[in-house]
């Protein structure tokens, strides 16, 4: 019986060492020569893996950057779409209601006058448009609606017309004026949002605000003049039908004037866009350099990979050989 002594072991021992480092040696450049890095960082780094460190915590704050905004980018291009709208409703009836208050046919001011009700309650339905879980119009408070019923809106100014003794489309202006400018009116009643949103960092040292609302006074102009033919819809005047003409183009003007102050509010959002746009191109062209710096911090040169690759795939069949050699045993046999 063939019995092994303590040196026969203790050299089994070292060569099954050399051979497991030999072979993680030939895996890890394996790995290295395929990828372009080093699979062992802080070792390629020496330990000093603090530059390193640095550059992933820069690009992991820009990656939270564009998170943000690539979502107010999205909330942005909703807001826009819902002005556009709002805007294209309102230009529609003015024309309408101009075009009807210089005929002599009551039928003309009233289908006028009815479709500019319509756009009133379109208009309320797209201000509260959500945008995933958030109301696009009602500034902090995004789970609840920005704006009130057209019923209750229309309710509220025929109660203040009333209260006013308002007889003549003067005094009926001046009634809803008070109205959408008294904090119990507009912003107490038909308003149901709350401040315009905060702040929000998209950049090194950069924050802005989407801040647009209901509650604008561009916004409010064009829903006061909807409302005002959508009075004369529910039947203000009744039987004094110049009055009621006199109302619906007094309407459809406020609506024509109020262009200018759309276009300014969607101007004043494009600039928000704008910087939005400029603050993502920052954040990607930072990370786009700092991601190239980290490259070269733990890419390895593939010439000097190479070689050391054949170094070890030379030194693993040594190790077989020598191995064979002891055990009497081929290369074959051996594995």
């Amino acid at each position: 019986m063939t019995t092994l002594g303590f040196g026969d072991l203790a050299q089994s021992n070292i060569m099954r060492r050399h051979t497991m480092q030999a072979k993680a040696d030939l895996a890890r450049l394996s790995q290295e020569l395929t990828l372009g890095r080093a699979a062992d960082t802080p070792r390629h780094l020496s330990g000093d893996m603090g530059p390193l460190l640095a550059i992933d915590t820069s690009l992991a704050r820009l990656e939270g950057y564009g998170a943000v905004t690539r979502e107010l980018a999205l909330f942005a291009e909703a807001l826009q779409t819902g002005l556009a709208t709002i805007s294209d409703m309102a230009l529609t009836a003015s024309n309408s209601l101009i075009a009807a208050s210089g005929t002599a046919a009551a039928t003309h001011v009233g289908t006028a006058a009815s479709a500019a009700h319509a756009a009133l309650l379109s208009t309320l339905s797209t201000l509260n448009t959500r945008f995933g879980d958030r109301t696009l119009f009602a500034g902090m408070d995004t789970n609840g609606q920005a704006m009130a019923s057209a019923d209750t809106l229309l309710t509220a100014l025929e109660s203040a017309i009333g209260a006013a003794g308002a007889t003549d489309v003067a005094s009926v202006e001046a009634a809803l004026d008070a109205w959408f400018a008294a904090p119990g009116g507009y912003q107490g009643t038909a308003y149901l949002g709350s401040a315009p949103l905060a702040e929000v960092p998209v950049a090194p040292g950069e924050a802005l605000a989407l801040d647009i609302t209901a509650d604008d006074p561009a916004l409010r102009k064009t829903l006061k003049g909807l409302a005002m033919a959508a009075l004369v819809d529910r039947g203000i005047f009744p039987g004094q039908y110049e009055l009621q003409k006199g109302l619906a183009q007094r309407a459809g003007e406020v609506l024509l004037a109020g262009e200018t102050d759309r276009a300014q509010l969607a101007a004043r959002l494009g600039g928000l866009q704008a910087r939005l746009d400029q603050a993502q191109t920052r954040n990607e062209s930072e990370a786009a350099a700092l991601g190239m710096a980290r490259t070269a911090m733990v890419e390895i040169d593939p010439y000097e990979t190479a070689t050391r690759l054949q170094d070890a795939e030379t030194q693993l069949e040594l190790i077989y050989t020598l191995t064979a050699r002891i055990s009497r045993l081929s290369l074959a046999d051996y594995l």
